[in-house]
């Protein structure tokens, strides 16, 4: 079925279609029906500015007055998708232009990334918003800009709970910087991917830890990170949340009695942290994490956003980092990012494409400032290939033995053929990787909530 491309353009009396450019404080206070989006104050410079359009076309005209230095710009809009699969806004000023895709059936304040336009804006320039099956309403915008000034030439933690994290959601950071990859665990749960070939489930859910540590070490020199500069701490898939709930108690692997972390440590080939013999337990993850921390030095941390990020290993990772912290007392940027949000279909639409924020969550998320760091087409071709280099983004061996060969019988309970919906060769290399913003002081109130929350499920 061909897409139909549709805008509301409104026009009425007293609105604000012909009004002037107004800036306002950045105040945390905002609050718009269906924004679950906050910002603290002083995180950004925050105007309104008239949407109008005609011709099925809406946009605004870029500020005149001089509005300082900034790397990323957001516009706040009032959006309603049809049903169809992909629809999309093209945003574009002069001969540059992206898509941002939406969910289908989508509705209510989003925010577009106009950050790629950067070097095309100048004061009275139009940006332009063209809907293919998404109306964007016309009136009033809020256009938000941040200054983050992030230094990307010092030294760069990123801490990744599996095995692919880092890829997925930092490539374009990290590559060919002073970075150091730590991953925090094998990666060694989920789908019994080589069942094929194993018939003990315990030795089949070693050799996929050691085979996705191994991928850990060595795939980051695909972006430069060469393996001494990368390690894996050895703890345990899908486990991190029953180790901080229970922080007294050495927490095993899921499917085998094993709790020595010291059983993967050896694999790795930097010595970052001692191999050695090791329980599986809370507090000796956020002492390795503090070892992490006072050995690397790091000027800037990426790590997943515990509100934003749905899996309970990536919320848990940041949840310890934010302990190290408390021990290791420098000062030092945050750079949050998620790689499950909107049940892992979140960013939309096709690879290439420019990823926003992710849609609203149940509660308010309070950000410092939001950073979107481009990434070029090499990066990203470079990306994709450290993607497919991951074992467990892969269908297994003998499934793919199958499709090759045009046997199209399913060896349940393989993993299949990952959908399009979900697959990270989809959704993650992008035109630009997305992060969340805080420092050391503004970590800890966010930590909070996200505690305050977790504990107040808990005990429903």
């Amino acid at each position: 079925m061909k897409r139909c491309a549709f805008l509301i353009v409104g026009i009425c009396a007293g609105s604000a279609l012909h009004a002037q450019t107004s800036e306002r404080p950045a105040t945390q206070s905002e609050s718009i029906d269906g924004d679950t989006f906050r910002f603290r104050d002083g995180g950004g410079r925050v105007l309104t500015v008239p949407l109008t359009g005609t011709d099925n076309v809406v946009g605004i005209t870029w500020p005149e007055a001089p509005l300082g230095s900034w790397d990323t710009a957001l516009l706040r809009v009032e959006v309603t998708a049809s049903a169809e699969p992909t629809p999309y806004v093209e945003i574009a000023s002069g001969a540059a232009s992206d898509r941002q895709y939406f969910r289908s059936g989508d509705a209510g304040p989003r925010w577009l990334n106009l950050s790629f336009l950067r070097g095309a804006l100048t004061g009275g320039t139009r940006v332009s918003l063209r809907g293919e099956g998404v109306a964007v309403a016309a009136g009033e915008a809020t256009l938000r800009l941040f200054g983050n000034s992030v230094n990307l030439s010092g030294t760069i933690l990123v801490l990744a709970p599996h095995p692919d994290d880092a890829e997925i959601a930092t490539f374009g950071v990290y590559a060919n910087r002073n970075a150091t990859v730590v991953t925090v665990t094998t990666g060694n749960a989920g789908q019994r991917s080589y069942q094929s070939v194993f018939d003990d489930v315990p030795d089949l859910y070693h050799f996929k830890g050691r085979i996705r540590l191994i991928d850990s070490i060595t795939v980051p020199w695909l972006g430069g990170i060469a393996p001494t500069r990368t390690f894996n701490m050895g703890y345990f898939d899908a486990r991190l949340a029953d180790m901080h709930d229970n922080p007294g108690k050495t927490v095993p692997e899921m499917y085998s009695a094993n709790a020595d972390i010291g059983a993967y440590l050896k694999y790795n080939i930097g010595s970052l942290l001692p191999k050695r013999s090791r329980a599986s337990t809370w507090a000796h993850l956020v002492e390795d994490l503090e070892t992490v921390l006072k050995k690397v030095k790091p000027a800037v941390i990426l790590a997943p956003h515990p509100q934003l990020d749905s899996h309970r290993d990536h919320q848990f990772t940041t949840i310890a980092l934010a302990e190290a912290l408390t021990r290791w007392k420098k000062d030092v940027t945050l750079l949050l990012y998620t790689n499950h949000a909107d049940q892992n279909r979140y960013p939309y639409g096709p690879a290439g494409t420019v990823a926003s924020l992710p849609p609203p969550m149940p509660q308010d998320v309070l950000l410092d400032r939001v950073y979107s760091h481009p990434v070029s087409p090499e990066s990203q071709r470079l990306k994709l290939f450290a993607l497919e280099s991951m074992h467990d983004l892969r269908v297994s061996p003998s499934r793919l033995y199958q499709l090759v060969i045009g046997d199209d019988r399913v060896r349940e309970p393989e993993q299949q053929d990952p959908g399009d919906g979900v697959n990270y060769l989809r959704r993650a290399p992008r035109s630009n990787e997305i992060f969340f913003v805080y420092s050391r002081d503004s970590l800890k109130p966010m930590v909070d909530a996200f505690l305050a929350e977790w504990r107040r499920r808990a005990d429903r």
